[in-house]
């Protein structure tokens, strides 16, 4: 028996793949080199930007096998892919027909909310799922895989009134009313024999598990209905009643064939090798050819629920082929598939586009969802046949938009765009009036001639196209955090100082640089708050003159003038930790009260301390008001990731506990151990 967490397989999974990728994978970024198209903004040349569909279910079908047999082609070495079993006919696998464990109190229902503090979003109006979420009187907690509900006033009387293990590693929850929709990720196996490095058994295709619950009992609440979708989770969203989901699902033949199937036991040299991948390379072409669309279009299911107990699954397909966009250059078999689950009916309906691309990052405004997709020059088709590109060729990224409608359940493709670089995260994009910003590091593969862009792209027959550029920002730079508000945009890039570059977007034919603030260090996260945004508070890396990072720190800056940015004041934080560094659903600014809250973890003296950090921000700069202490767990402090805020009290969340303080004294009225479970999969 084979075990392994579900963040530590994540992270073997992407070193495994990386180191495999030149040899398997051809054309999954969806961007590609030669060809016709729209302008590449920030130059690179004319480059296919625009999806299109198939003429038809065959054409989609010889399209995928075209690709398939690529991959294939270019297998010169046994690799661990070739035995993974494809989940377009094993769904359901592992699908259990009881509820989920649970432990619950005595009934109850909500009572009137007190005001409260929520998620922190990137975008208003479009709602983020997050490890914790309140309505100001229940706190709605997922620890592992234990979905808990919290009575939370009076904060002395905060009590558990429902745990329930599902099983599953919860990654995130949403809150709309009286439902609560939990999102996990799972293998699926099949039973097949798969091959094994290095002592782990690899598992198959990755799942993305939707649970929802009714908690208008909070301590009686009732999975209704489950959804398994093909495909790892790459982000989520919620506008109104319908949640937004793309995974990120892998076409193959369902039964492939691997190297090992044709080597003798101990025949591990060079020609053995060769031979054998040979042989599995033409059968799997073989294999590839006798295979059927349904064969390689996934599958999802969905299970409906009475009194808790778990009916037939049905299974729909996940995708029609004339919902399938293919890129017009670098295609590849990885498919981006955009379900939308509107939960607003007893039965929620689900309705789903996609496009072939790689692993992407996802945007979200409250008119469209973004895709974007870097291929860094890896696998894309140009290289197999054009030959190497340049020595240090340049990574672009590849922008994919679907519209959301309120008279439309399905995301609907509108345009496709590329720019020179790479994103540093989502808040690297930002849409306004139906034009997209997006900010972009531009260099080689391993760094040379560095600078950064900022690009503005408009719809423009069926393509997106840049409108205005602005290039050479920051030489020898990299963004390391950006924001945008409205017609204003922030930009943040390091090397030695902090430059804090203002942008004025307000043409998107002519966008430009209003101003420039240098400090030491860098801001990794920018959040906007004040009168009409007027203010930005930032958590990053402290630096000294010469640009040795010494630890964490906090600034406010003042940029009611674009051109003349100022810093109000800051906060060293010292050597340590913080998750809101990269993490901004931990960072807790709660306006009505002017308190910003940030886990915090350092090691001092050899001992490992873990609390919520409180500041007072004000026009006058940041001031620390304390720290609430982790409970201490066998011995340790516990790890503080979430916060939350709920009339006068403050609530410190870790990973097995919950403390309560007064949030004008901090003083702990209340602490409390949480059920955890570190869930394992086991095959």
């Amino acid at each position: 028996m084979n075990r392994v967490s579900l963040h530590g397989w994540s992270a073997w999974r992407s070193v495994l793949i990386c180191m495999v990728t030149t040899a398997l994978f051809t054309g999954c970024s969806g961007v590609g080199s030669g060809g016709t198209g729209p302008t590449t903004p920030g130059g690179g040349g004319n480059l296919p930007a625009k999806l299109i569909n198939a003429t038809s279910c065959s054409d989609l079908e010889q399209r995928l096998k075209t690709e398939l047999i690529k991959r294939y082609k270019r297998q010169n070495v046994w690799y661990a892919y070739s035995g993974w079993v494809s989940a377009a006919k094993d769904l359901n696998a592992n699908i259990t027909t009881t509820a989920p464990t649970s432990i619950q109190a005595t009934g109850t229902t909500a009572a009137t909310a007190t005001p409260h503090s929520d998620t922190n979003v990137q975008e208003q109006g479009v709602d983020e799922g997050d490890l914790v979420k309140t309505d100001g009187s229940y706190i709605y907690l997922a620890r592992g895989s234990h979905f808990i509900i919290m009575k939370a006033q009076p904060a002395a009387q905060s009590e558990i009134v429902s745990d329930i293990d599902i099983k599953d590693y919860i990654s995130e929850l949403y809150l709309n009313g009286n439902q609560v929709t939990l999102v996990t990720t799972t293998y699926n196996y099949s039973g097949q024999a798969v091959p094994v490095i290095g002592g782990l058994t690899l598992p198959g295709q990755t799942i993305t598990r939707m649970y929802c619950y009714d908690v208008t009992n909070v301590a009686m609440p009732t999975v209704s209905v489950r959804y398994d979708f093909p495909g790892a989770a790459q982000g989520t969203r919620r506008i109104n009643s319908s949640i937004y989901l793309v995974t990120n699902y892998t076409i193959d033949i369902p039964n492939p064939v691997s190297i090992s199937n044709y080597l003798a036991p101990g025949s591990f040299d060079q020609g053995s090798l060769t031979a054998a991948s040979t042989l599995a390379t033409t059968e799997n072409i073989k294999r590839i050819n006798a295979a059927s669309l349904a064969d390689l279009l996934p599958s999802y299911s969905r299970t409906l629920y009475s009194g808790g107990i778990a009916g037939t699954p049905e299974v729909f397909s996940a995708i029609g082929c004339e919902d399938v966009g293919i890129p017009e250059s670098g295609n590849g078999a990885d498919l981006s598939l955009v379900f939308s689950i509107d939960l607003s009916a007893a039965v929620p309906a689900v309705a789903s586009s996609a496009v072939l691309s790689s692993w992407c990052t996802l945007y979200m405004s409250p008119d469209a969802l973004y895709l974007a997709s870097s291929n860094n020059w890896l696998w894309i088709t140009p290289v197999a046949a054009n030959g190497i590109p340049a020595d240090n060729p340049e990574p672009q990224t590849a922008l994919h938009k679907f519209g959301i409608s309120a008279t439309s359940a399905k995301p609907h493709y509108r345009g496709s765009g590329v720019v020179n670089g790479w994103i540093n995260n989502q808040f690297s994009m930002g849409e306004y009036n139906g034009y997209m910003r997006i900010g972009t590091t531009r260099g080689g593969w391993f760094g040379e001639g560095l600078s950064n862009q900022l690009a503005i792209l408009g719809e423009q027959n069926g393509a997106l196209v840049a409108t205005g550029t602005l290039t050479g920002l920051a030489p020898g730079e990299r963004i390391y955090a950006m924001r945008f508000d409205r017609t204003r945009g922030y930009m943040v890039t390091y090397r030695t100082t902090d430059p804090l570059y203002t942008l004025d977007l307000g043409d998107p034919a002519n966008p430009r640089v209003a101003g420039e603030l240098h400090v030491d260090g860098f801001a990794t996260y920018l959040h906007l708050l004040g009168t009409n945004n007027n203010r930005l508070l930032t958590i990053g890396r402290s630096a000294n003159s010469a640009g040795q990072v010494t630890g964490n720190k906090l600034q406010l800056f003042d940029v009611t003038n674009l051109a003349t940015p100022q810093l109000l004041g800051s906060y060293e934080l010292g050597q340590g930790w913080s998750s809101a560094m990269y993490d901004y659903h931990a960072f807790l600014y709660y306006d009505a009260l002017g308190i910003l809250a940030i886990p915090y973890q350092s090691n001092i003296n050899s001992t490992y301390v873990s609390g919520l950090n409180v500041f007072s921000v004000s026009n006058s700069g940041i001031t620390q008001r304390g720290v609430i202490p982790a409970k201490t767990i066998n011995g340790y402090a516990d790890n503080v990731d979430r916060s939350v805020i709920i009339g006068t009290d403050i609530y410190a969340i870790a990973s097995r506990s919950l403390t309560v303080a007064d949030v004008g004294t901090l003083a702990v009225e209340k602490a409390i151990d949480l059920p955890y479970s570190t869930y394992l999969l086991t095959y």
